[in-house]
Order: structure tokens, then C-alpha cells, then sequence
């Protein structure tokens, strides 16, 4: 069996540190008090720092969940085998926010495992998940499908990574996509509007509709908005139209 550091954040690190056999964990690596609080009740040693930094000895084989800091030569190379969840259909949504950027440029979207290496996301790849998009899709209906493709992936190769057998990893095809975080914010804070069509910019703002943050940003005057959308409860008015046609 083998031990495991977990590299966690967000609400999918806390639920996959909450599905995993704590006895096979050595150390949690995590920016969030609650994934570390959760770390500690379980006897995990935790670090709060970035990894990059922390003076620790690692593990035989390591885990990435959505863990914010980009991890370095020097800390991947002391692993025999160090793994990252990602919320995109890899060779295409490299980087950051891949789900709105496979919305947005109409390419395939879904999770992948795969191997880490100094390259973002460019690691050999275990297995995916590709995850079909609709017309009617917003940033957040489409995070909550990849969502679940990331768990099955998860729940599928952990005990295989816990009981140390040969994972094979296939190397990925070139081509796909690449986008930075100043990429993403430059569209949403300076979207070229006189360019786009009244389909692309309804388009666009389906892609920034995400609970819990801004959407599409433009100033109008001196003042600054967001544009979101937000789903017609089923009112008997709507319930009525519906049935009309």
C-alpha cells in the first residue's frame, strides 16, 4: 500500500479528502482551513503553505485536486508518481478555467487524470471523461457535469493508486488549447463588444453565468455592470406558454 500526500482545494478537495481511507494518507497540502481542519481530526500532518516552499519529505506517490499553486521540478521529481485531477478535456483546456474556454470555443470539455510534469497540464494522460455541452448551457450547468466526471474518475483509480498498481498513461496527442489567467480576465473585463453577434455575445454571457461569481463585465458610462442569466422559474404563465406550442 502506498502513502499518499494529497495536494486539495475547494469543495472537490474536501469531498475527495472525505472519500478516501485516511490511513493511506501521509500529508494534505491545502491553502483552506477546512480542508486542513478536516486533515487534522483525522491525524493527517497538514500544510497551510505552498508546497513549493514547505520543507517536508515526500511521499511515494502524490494527488492533486484543484490545488491552486503550480507545482515545481524539484517537488514533482520527488515522487515516483505524482497525479492531477483536471476539470477538462485534455490536450484542450490546458491552463486555467477550462470549462468556460470549452463553452466559449465550442471544444470538447470533460475531467482528466493525469500525470504531472513541469508543463501545466501537459502530463501523460491516465483516463477522461469527455462531457457533452447543450445550447442551453451556462458556465455553472456545465461545472456541475464535469464535476461529477472528476469524482467517478476519482473514485475509479484511487483504490488503484492506493494499492500500488501499474497505472498505465498514454501521452497526450498534440494540438488542443492553452489559456492563461489574464486570458480569461481580458475577456471578461473588455470583451470586444462591437465585434460580436447578438448570438456570440448571448453566447459569451452564458459562458461567464457561474453561481457565486460576477458575470460578463462592461462599463456603460462611468458605471460598471455584470451580465448574467438566470433561469424563468416555472411560473403557470410559463407552464402555459410551453404548452401552447
Amino acid at each position: 500500500m502506498n502513502d499518499i500526500d494529497l495536494y486539495l482545494h475547494g469543495d472537490l478537495g474536501l469531498w475527495a479528502l472525505k472519500n478516501t481511507r485516511y490511513s493511506s494518507i501521509k500529508q494534505v497540502f491545502t491553502t483552506e482551513e477546512k480542508i486542513a481542519d478536516c486533515a487534522r481530526e483525522n491525524n493527517i500532518a497538514v500544510f497551510l503553505e505552498n508546497a513549493n516552499e514547505a520543507r517536508f519529505e515526500p511521499s511515494h506517490v502524490g494527488v492533486s485536486i484543484h490545488y491552486p499553486h503550480i507545482l515545481k521540478k524539484d517537488l514533482i521529481s520527488g515522487y515516483r508518481k505524482i497525479y492531477n485531477l483536471h476539470p477538462g478535456f485534455l490536450p484542450w483546456g490546458r491552463g486555467y478555467y477550462p470549462i468556460f474556454w470549452a463553452l466559449w470555443e465550442q471544444t470538447p470539455a470533460g475531467a482528466t487524470l493525469h500525470e504531472i510534469t513541469e508543463k501545466i497540464d501537459a502530463g501523460p494522460i491516465v483516463a477522461q471523461m469527455q462531457v457533452e455541452y447543450f445550447p442551453h448551457d451556462t458556465g455553472g450547468s456545465l461545472f456541475e457535469r464535469i464535476r461529477e466526471a472528476e469524482k467517478k474518475l476519482f473514485l475509479e483509480y484511487w483504490p488503484k493508486i492506493i494499492n500500488g498498481e501499474n497505472i498505465t498513461a498514454t501521452p497526450q496527442s498534440k494540438g488542443g488549447s492553452y489559456h492563461s489567467k489574464e486570458d480569461f480576465f481580458e475577456i471578461k473585463q473588455h470583451a470586444n463588444f462591437e465585434r460580436l453577434s447578438g448570438l456570440d455575445l448571448l453566447r459569451l454571457i452564458r459562458c461567464f453565468t457561474f453561481p457565486g461569481y460576477t458575470g460578463l463585465e462592461a462599463s456603460f458610462g462611468n458605471f460598471r455592470y455584470e451580465m448574467r442569466l438566470e433561469q424563468l422559474p416555472d411560473t403557470l404563465d410559463n407552464i402555459l406558454r410551453k404548452n401552447s406550442y
